[in-house]
């Protein structure tokens, strides 16, 4: 085995997606479809995405509250003040394995994805504690989310 295929083996691993690392603050990019509640406008039916793990629900088998983190706003925010209100600004230095540029995470709507469709995905950490705290900040007082859901997320 050459030196390539060793550095190409320890990344694989590195960001091979565990139960373990899956927790509140992950960040995991994984295919997402139609069945996940994505929508798409040009007729696809799945895209990777990246997001961030909100709730895990082992017992279920559901990854609850995940968030998308999209590169540009969400196109809501540009005709809703209360989609404006959701997006949260990452940093691309604070994360430059998960990010190429500076990237908004959309608070406004929460994602139930299966847990086998996580492991299939790739890790890449976790959020920094002031990143996480700002985005429960968010979805704490989001008027996008009914308290309904909030609760069922675990987020109050």
């Amino acid at each position: 085995m050459d030196l390539r295929q060793l550095q190409q083996e320890y990344l694989d691993n590195l960001r091979k997606v565990t139960e373990e690392k899956l927790e509140i603050g992950t960040l995991i990019r994984t295919v997402i479809s139609i069945d996940e509640g994505l929508v798409f406008k040009d007729g696809r039916k799945q895209k990777p995405k990246k997001m961030v793990i909100i709730g895990v629900d082992s017992e279920r088998q559901i990854c609850y509250g995940s968030v998308l983190v999209n590169t540009k706003m969400s196109p809501k925010s540009a005709y809703s003040e209360p989609f404006l209100a959701t997006q949260y600004l990452l940093l691309q230095t604070n994360y430059p394995d998960f990010l190429k540029y500076d990237s908004y995470v959309d608070c406004g709507m929460l994602f139930s994805i299966p847990l086998k469709k996580l492991l299939e995905g790739e890790y890449f950490g976790k959020l920094t504690e002031a990143d996480l705290q700002g985005i429960f900040d968010v979805l704490k007082t989001t008027e996008t989310l009914t308290v309904k859901e909030k609760k069922r997320f675990g987020i109050i």
